[in-house]
């Protein structure tokens, strides 16, 4: 079985460790068997030429590009798994702002970065120097993407022991709970280091991985507040106007019934008999308060916009995120102000723009939990991302001599 990928890393986002699980191949104790049925008469049972039949030949070459394929895939891991023990894992290859990065560390990205590749050309790099760009070799894209992985933990655990937000003792506790869970789910510790091994990894620094994403939250938490509750409204207010956020509700008569099929010509031309009433009767309506209130009260009442639950108080977006007509219309209009009739493949919309929102929903989701965010929360991440990745630019890297400029051709020869 391959074990390999058991971490999906990304900037900014919480680690993910999938747990790998094989089949037994046992039939459910349940399965009924075939039923029998009379051998139909005078019927030749066909001449055994000892040949497979189609069926059969077709089964066998399916089985034997698997089986190839895995030997290939297992031939790679391999191979890498061979390249790793070319220094200690312990071996210290660089600091980051005086954080010590191993080659345990830089090798996990280096050699998933390369089995990646492999997964979709079937074989790792031949020549390091080929050229990806006029300026840029395949060797330097692997190795930059590798350093690039290494501070961004590095920094993590710097930046903590700056602001004195290292990871809690409640937060440890969880790191070696998710340890014994992965353990437990492998069979033991002994199988999930196999499987670490596998990926090229080792168990520190799986945990080290744990712990910096911790204390990145912990960064987070001190400086902005893991919600945006440590920025002020004002600062809100200034992100979103620099972002070219708006806040809008909409009543959509929709072009599609209950079951998803497109109305008739006679029904769309009603919506629009409708759609025109209820913009002159809310045309009317002079008292911004009044107006939302009873914008409300035919949105709720009278609207096909299946996104009414999620965002009561309206959508909040910056620009390239809507309908093309929609956002036109709503970027045009000043607080309050309502849209003509606009036309889009839904159906008829009109449209209220709103002052922003610091709690109003926008269409970013939590990357945990799945959730809509909040304005705030929005804001407070895109700085957070921001600030680090200044940090990470501006992160002093020493490397240990022969390692900055690392040959890949000769770490990869054919002899390892």
């Amino acid at each position: 079985m391959n074990m390999k990928k058991i971490l999906v890393l990304a900037l900014c986002a919480a680690l993910l460790c999938s747990v790998l699980t094989g089949c037994s191949g046992k039939k459910e104790e349940t399965e009924p068997a075939p039923e029998e049925t009379a051998a139909p008469e005078e019927t030749a049972a066909p001449e055994e030429s000892g040949e497979p039949q189609d069926g059969e030949a077709a089964e066998q070459d399916l089985a034997a590009a698997q089986a190839q394929a895995e030997a290939e895939a297992r031939a790679i891991t391999e191979k890498l798994m061979a390249v790793r023990e070319t220094y200690d894992p312990e071996t210290v290859i660089c600091t980051v702002n005086g954080y010590e990065v191993t080659w345990g560390m830089y090798y996990y990205f280096l050699s998933g970065a390369l089995e990646e590749m492999a997964y979709y050309t079937g074989a790792l790099p031949g020549d390091f120097n080929e050229a990806l760009t006029d300026d840029v070799t395949m060797g330097h894209y692997f190795k930059d993407s590798s350093r690039s992985q290494c501070v961004y933990y590095a920094v993590a655990q710097t930046k903590a022991a700056e602001l004195g937000a290292g990871i809690t003792e409640e937060q440890e506790k969880e790191v070696q709970a998710y340890w014994d869970q992965v353990a437990e789910s492998y069979g033991g510790e002994e199988a999930v280091e196999q499987a670490l091994r596998e990926s090229c990894l080792d168990k520190e620094t799986f945990l080290t991985f744990l712990r910096s994403n911790d204390m990145l939250s912990n960064v987070m938490e001190q400086t902005y507040g893991l919600e945006g509750e440590r920025l002020t409204d004002e600062q809100i207010a200034a992100w979103a106007k620099d972002g070219g956020y708006a806040r809008t509700k909409h009543i959509l008569y929709y072009f599609y019934d209950e079951n998803g099929q497109p109305l008739d010509e006679a029904a769309v031309a009603a919506l629009k008999v409708k759609a025109d009433e209820t913009l002159a009767e809310l045309k009317a309506i002079e008292d911004h308060e009044a107006l939302e209130a009873r914008f409300d009260e035919i949105m709720a009442a009278d609207t096909g916009d299946p996104g009414l639950e999620d965002f009561p108080e309206g959508y909040t977006f910056p620009p390239n995120s809507m309908y093309e007509e929609f956002e036109e219309a709503a970027f045009a209009l000043e607080e309050y102000g309502l849209s003509e009739i606009v036309e889009s493949q839904s159906g008829y919309h009109i449209i209220l723009r709103l002052p922003l929102l610091a709690e109003g929903h926008t269409l970013d989701r939590n990357s945990n939990t799945g959730a809509y965010m909040t304005l705030r929360e929005s804001a407070a991440n895109d700085m957070f991302s921001q600030e680090l990745a200044g940090w990470i630019k501006d992160a002093q890297v020493v490397w240990t001599e022969g390692f900055e400029d690392l040959d890949l051709n000769k770490l990869f020869a054919e002899d390892k």
